[in-house]
């Protein structure tokens, strides 16, 4: 009896993100699904009886006339996009303008007052993850993000030569403000902005700041420079789709407007692990710092590792940045805490240690009253 009352589910995505997919397939396990996973559609799907599917609407003909058969005949459908809200479906997705915003905090947050976005294609996505990044924030009102596409800009037959994409970014970006924070569409894209720097001579992060979107080890932590990245909760997004759907599949009527997942946060990597300044002290400071974290340093030590005195130390930490020496060194150290708790390979007591603290129970206390939690809850809620 059990099997006859087995839901059989459709899942539509491209591409196939195993998070995603994962947070499909626990909900899927937990409620006795049956599922059919078609990735990279090339023709619309044929004799296909189930009781809902969950969708991802690209610019695939196919899928689209699919999908709008599928709502001729009242089948549940729940779309993990936002690619075409010209189409009436319930959907779960990302807040990419979340995103977005996230991304100018966290590069304001270093200081950095020019922006750039690059990404090789320009969707629905793209516009709001953009949209975010170029919103204007109370602490620069007027500042606006510079934006190349390379669809937009690229003959068809030069989307694939890398060559004359080299060409192509690299001369944006030694045209442009320096230092430079650009928002890659996605990590994909982010690697790609990474290799025109780098061929172009620029710094990263020094010139150029990169920062992608995805959480995609894979992509992050294999590259020259390694890649900062905001983490889009995609296993959340797949869980709380299947959970919609099923909802839907039970009668329920879809929620008026889409729900939106927020990122997670970003995990920071060497590619904009830096404050943007264009003072040579400074950055001998900030450097000394980040080499330093494990040490007990303090405003004397900075100095002398800047090669200048106190005072010209104070003095310019607060015009840069608006903040004392001790401020920055405590920055530094919750983020290499908060990445070093990523990885649950390193328990408290090491984290402690490697970020200067003189001992766990001097580190607890720290890091609670700087980020609300203490370092095991934080561990738990990534």
């Amino acid at each position: 009896m059990a099997c006859m009352n087995r839901r059989h589910v459709l899942i539509l995505v491209t591409p196939a993100y195993q998070p995603r997919l994962a947070g499909i397939a626990r909900y899927a396990r937990q409620h006795g699904w049956q599922l059919t996973i078609l990735d990279r559609i090339a023709r619309q799907p044929r004799g296909w009886k189930g009781d809902g599917v969950l969708v991802t609407m690209r610019d695939n003909p196919q899928i689209v006339a699919f999908v709008k058969s599928l709502r001729r005949r009242r089948v549940p459908v729940v779309d993990l996009t936002l690619n075409h809200p010209e189409i009436r479906l319930p959907r779960v997705s990302g807040d990419h303008f979340a995103m977005g915003k996230l991304a100018r905090r966290h590069f304001e947050e270093r200081n950095f007052r020019n922006f750039a976005w690059f990404s090789t294609n320009w969707l629905n996505i793209h516009r709001l993850r953009y949209e975010g990044f170029n919103s204007s924030t109370p602490t620069l009102p007027n500042s606006s993000t510079l934006r190349w596409v390379l669809s937009e800009e690229v003959p068809p037959d030069r989307l694939d030569d890398f060559a004359w994409f080299d060409r192509w970014l690299g001369g944006k970006l030694r045209a442009a403000p320096k230092p430079l924070a650009l928002l890659a569409y996605d990590d994909a894209d982010a690697a790609r902005a990474l290799g025109a720097c780098l061929a172009a001579g620029l710094s990263v992060p020094g010139d150029v700041a990169i920062l992608g979107i995805g959480g995609d080890r894979l992509i992050c932590e294999n590259q020259p420079v390694p890649l900062s990245s905001i983490e889009h909760d995609q296993g959340r997004t797949g869980y709380e789709g299947a959970e919609l759907l099923d909802r839907i599949m039970d009668g329920e009527p879809p929620p008026a407007k889409t729900v939106l997942i927020p990122p997670r946060g970003i995990t920071v990597r060497a590619s904009t692990d830096l404050m943007a300044t264009g003072s040579p002290i400074v950055r001998r400071a900030l450097e000394f710092i980040r080499e330093n974290l494990s040490s007990p340093i303090g405003l004397d030590q900075v100095a002398a590792g800047a090669g200048t005195s106190r005072a010209t130390m104070s003095r310019l930490f607060e015009q840069e940045f608006g903040r004392t020496v001790g401020k920055e060194i405590l920055r530094q150290r919750m983020d290499l805490a908060k990445k070093l708790l990523s990885d649950d390979a390193h328990s408290i007591s090491e984290v402690a240690y490697r970020t200067g603290f003189c001992n766990p129970a001097y580190f607890t206390n720290t890091f609670r009253r700087e980020t609300g939690l203490s370092p095991k809850d934080w561990r738990k809620a990534r």
